[in-house]
């Protein structure tokens, strides 16, 4: 079952960078501010779940901040979405993200690294 919801939550991590890509083209009017929207969106989420959030992130952060951050970063691409006018596929992302991060949770795998801290100093590279 564990499985099934870290694989659940890989696909929802892409779903979020191809929601902000796909809001960010759709935002706009001017042909350039759709391009540097669909690019920065998701590099900008992809940073910070790359140092804050993910699995092997740059800066170990307790679960609560962790947690925080995930939700809002579901919630503004969401956000994005919805003023982009693909609603269904904001409240789908928003309910899935839910039901895994829950369900993670749950069961005792909560996201982020398996020994998380609370020592914000980056981890240390193999």
């Amino acid at each position: 079952m564990t499985a099934i919801l870290l694989a659940a939550r890989f696909l929802l991590e892409l779903a979020l960078l191809t929601g902000l890509a796909i809001g960010g083209w759709a935002l706009p009017e001017d042909e350039w501010a759709k391009v540097l929207f669909a690019v920065a969106f998701p590099v900008a989420a992809g940073v910070v779940w790359g140092l804050l959030v993910a699995p092997k992130a740059t800066f170990a952060t307790p679960l609560p901040l962790r947690l925080t951050i995930e939700v809002l970063l579901f919630g503004s691409t969401s956000l994005v979405l919805w003023l982009a006018g693909l609603t269904a596929f904001a409240v789908v992302l928003l309910v899935l993200e839910a039901v895994v991060l829950l369900s993670l949770t749950a069961t005792g795998h909560p996201p982020g690294p398996a020994s998380p801290t609370t020592d914000p100093v980056p981890h240390e590279r193999n």
